[in-house]
């Protein structure tokens, strides 16, 4: 059996060079010549970008062709510019205007889909736009149309911190671009967005559930968290280990071992808002006590074991829905590690009732028609799969929302996405390991006193489609390690035995 560790902290970045797309066919334009001081530190504000330094991109999307020209992203002190030019044609000016909505916001704050971002997996960072005056973001279009559309954009990020970085364009994939120093028109094209107020970059986090749903395992750096079901747990309103509970509480230590230095493991109870702020205090605290007892029989003297009650104070999910309250029912274990993945053959993953393929395309019907999908690539990149799909509408005309995932009402793992993403996101799209399915990146984009907002490091909302039109479905998993994978998409369909090729590099 083979364990991956998913650690968010990289021991070693691969080095690219311009021309690695990921979008697809890429058509790079000519690499540049090292510079004359090869010691010098290739962020450093002094200095022009290399000319002629440019990726270029096409894309068939919802009946339009879609060229980009993505140049390198220019970095001075603390913030990064990324300016990219498109064309794209199409026989019905409705698809255009798709077009403007899905890019022209370039990484506005909220999940309606949008949203350019530079990514650095190896360093578990994500950087959104940054915001300029008013909440707006620092980010800028140019369009012209008439039976063509073309566009400049210029956005402004925090600056990467290594030589190439990673670019994810809503509904088009993912493009590897090199980090340059700023030219001399950087400020021009700071003050063309409007200046900068502010300017983040995020932790990315790592996510797993088990297959019987009855854990999950997140690792944002090196800080993991366990959480287990209440209701897998206890019966309702006690706090004694059931015989099955205690083989729950044994896997999670197991698990522990594997992913942990020796050092400080932290348990903690949670309850729903049902009853007293009193009662439920003591009763997370009895609770957090029986899981702890347990985890030191299980841990030996290797660890430190404590435990706290939190009682109703930190739910994880908003409403007082039955659904809700059994989210917010939990007893977290919280330590310092990497997340590992058991990858082992087929074999040992749960069966499944939804139409499945052997790396090729897959037929799904809806009420509303019929879709083919399959795997274009997996990409690894350093810490990162990079997985692109395909899907074509085959047959039906009428609107269909909601065709990629209409399972999807629930998100796995309560990862606090928003309405959006249980309708038409692709966050539950998977990554299958022998114990449990690894899930997208994700990252906080907002957090105020009692709720938090996450985002997926992907296609946050995948549109409808006419017939015969196809779109593109973009998200980036941690590396598993494995050289093929099954992706799958609970209750709706499954490839298996996808190949895992490595990411090109330069000369």
């Amino acid at each position: 059996m083979r364990r991956t560790a998913l650690t968010t902290l990289a021991a070693g970045l691969v080095a690219l060079s311009a021309g690695c797309g990921l979008l697809g066919t890429t058509e790079p334009g000519p690499t540049a010549e090292p510079p004359a001081d090869a010691s010098a530190d290739p962020t450093s504000p002094e200095g022009s970008p290399p000319p002629g330094e440019v990726v270029s991109v096409e894309r068939d999307w919802h009946g339009a062709r879609v060229s980009f020209d993505v140049r390198p992203v220019e970095v001075d002190g603390d913030l990064a510019v990324l300016r990219y030019d498109l064309h794209a044609t199409s026989p019905r000016p409705v698809e255009l205007s798709t077009i403007v909505l899905n890019l022209g916001g370039l990484g506005s704050a909220s999940t309606d889909g949008r949203g350019v971002r530079l990514f650095d997996a190896a360093e578990a960072r994500v950087h959104p736009v940054a915001e300029a005056s008013g909440d707006l973001p620092a980010a800028a279009i140019d369009w012209t149309a008439d039976d063509t559309l073309q566009g400049s954009a210029v956005a402004v990020f925090a600056a990467p911190a290594d030589e190439s970085v990673d670019v994810l364009f809503p509904g088009f994939g993912v493009v590897t671009v090199p980090v340059v120093a700023a030219g001399d028109d950087f400020e021009d094209a700071v003050a063309r967005v409007g200046g900068v107020d502010d300017a983040e970059t995020k932790k990315i986090r790592a996510f797993t559930r088990s297959h019987d749903a009855g854990s999950a395992t997140s690792a944002e750096d090196d800080e993991v968290t366990v959480t287990l079901a209440s209701d897998v747990l206890f019966a309702s309103d006690k706090h004694t280990l059931s015989k099955k509970a205690q083989g729950v509480v044994d896997r999670a230590a197991a698990s522990i071992k594997k992913q942990a230095d020796a050092g400080d493991v932290q348990v903690v109870g949670h309850t729903d808002d049902v009853d007293t702020d009193a009662y439920n205090q003591t009763l997370s605290e009895r609770r957090a006590r029986s899981v702890a007892d347990r985890l030191r029989a299980a841990l030996a003297g290797d660890f430190t074991v404590t435990e706290d009650g939190r009682g109703e104070s930190e739910p994880i999910a908003e409403g007082t829905s039955p659904e809700a309250r059994a989210a917010n029912r939990r007893v977290e274990i919280h330590f310092r590690g990497s997340l590992v993945v058991e990858a082992d053959s087929k074999d040992d993953i749960p069966e499944t009732d939804a139409p499945s393929a052997e790396n090729g395309p897959v037929t799904i019907s809806t009420d509303g028609g019929e879709y083919a999908i399959e795997v274009e690539s997996l990409v690894r990149r350093p810490g990162a799969i990079v997985g692109t799909l395909v899907a074509k509408r085959t047959s039906g005309g009428s609107i269909d929302p909601a065709w990629f995932l209409p399972a999807y009402l629930k998100q796995i793992g309560d990862r606090q996405f928003g309405a959006l993403g249980d309708l038409a996101g692709a966050h539950n799209l998977s990554l299958l390991g022998t114990e449990e399915r690894v899930l997208p990146f994700d990252y906080t984009e907002d957090e105020t006193v009692g709720f938090v907002l996450r985002r997926l490091l992907g296609d946050e909302e995948v549109k409808p489609m006419g017939r015969g039109e196809s779109t593109l479905i973009t998200v980036v998993w941690p590396d598993t390690g494995q050289d093929t994978v099954t992706v799958d998409a609970p209750d709706r369909f499954r490839i298996t035995d996808v190949p895992v090729t490595e990411a090109p590099t330069g000369d």
